[in-house]
C-alpha cells in the first residue's frame, strides 16, 4: 500500500528572504539525506568581503551542481547562475515565514554573529559597521520581504516547474531545530505547497535537526 508521502529529490534548492533560515534547512537535508551541502554564500563571497568575479560565480555553480545530489541555499533571479540551479535541481523549498518571524530570525543572527566573531566562508566575521549601516542583513531581509514573496509566489505557480517538487514551508514551527519537515494532508490550489504530479499534499517526514 502506498504511504501516501512524496520523496524529497536528490538536487534540492532552499530559497526565502535573507535571514529565513535557508542555511540551516539545506545543511539539515544534506546531512540526514547523505547529500553534498553548496552554500552559495561561499561562492560569491571572498575572504575580507570581496566579492567573486561574475564568471568565476558561474563556474562555481556549474562545478557544484554537477554532483549526482546536493542541496543549495540561495535566492534565484534572473542570472546564468541562478538559472543554472533552477534548471538543474528537482526539488524547490521556500521558507515563506511571516516577516516579523523573519526579522526575529535575523537580527538575533546578526547580532550574534558580531558578538561572537562566529567565523563564516573563508575566514569573513560579521562587521558592526555593516550591523547598523544602510547595508545591514537586517534592513536588507526587511527592504526585500515582498519582492522575494511575489517572485517565488510566481515561480511556484508556473507552469514549467510543474515536474519539480515544490515545497513552501510557512512558519519557523515547520523547520525549527527537532521538527519534521512535513505538511498537512490538505491542499489550497489557490496557494500551492506542495504540488507534484500524481502527489499529495505531504512530503516525506525528514527531521531537520541541528
Amino acid at each position: 500500500m502506498s504511504s501516501g508521502l512524496t520523496p524529497l529529490g536528490r538536487r534540492i534548492c532552499v530559497v526565502g528572504t535573507s535571514g529565513a533560515g535557508k542555511t540551516h534547512v539545506a545543511e539539515a537535508l544534506a546531512a540526514k539525506l547523505g547529500l553534498v551541502y553548496v552554500s552559495n554564500d561561499a561562492i560569491i563571497w571572498r575572504a575580507d568581503w570581496q566579492e567573486t568575479p561574475q564568471d568565476e560565480v558561474l563556474e562555481g555553480v556549474d562545478a557544484a551542481t554537477q554532483a549526482d545530489g546536493w542541496t543549495f541555499d540561495g535566492n534565484l533571479g534572473g542570472s546564468p547562475e541562478d538559472q543554472l540551479v533552477l534548471a538543474r535541481c528537482d526539488t524547490l523549498v521556500w521558507l515563506d515565514l511571516p516577516l516579523w518571524q523573519v526579522v526575529s530570525q535575523v537580527t538575533r543572527r546578526t547580532f550574534g554573529r558580531a558578538i561572537t566573531k562566529e567565523p563564516l566562508w573563508h575566514g569573513n566575521q560579521e562587521r558592526w559597521r555593516n550591523v547598523f549601516s544602510p547595508n545591514s542583513m537586517v534592513w536588507w531581509s526587511i527592504k526585500t520581504y515582498r519582492r522575494r514573496r511575489r517572485v517565488y509566489g510566481t515561480l511556484f505557480a508556473a507552469t514549467e516547474q510543474a515536474g519539480k517538487t515544490r515545497i513552501r514551508l510557512g512558519s519557523r514551527r515547520e523547520v525549527e531545530p527537532g521538527s519534521r519537515l512535513s505538511l498537512p494532508g490538505r491542499l489550497d490550489s489557490s496557494k500551492p505547497r506542495l504540488t507534484r504530479p500524481g502527489a499529495t499534499a505531504t512530503i516525506a517526514r525528514v527531521l531537520v535537526s541541528s
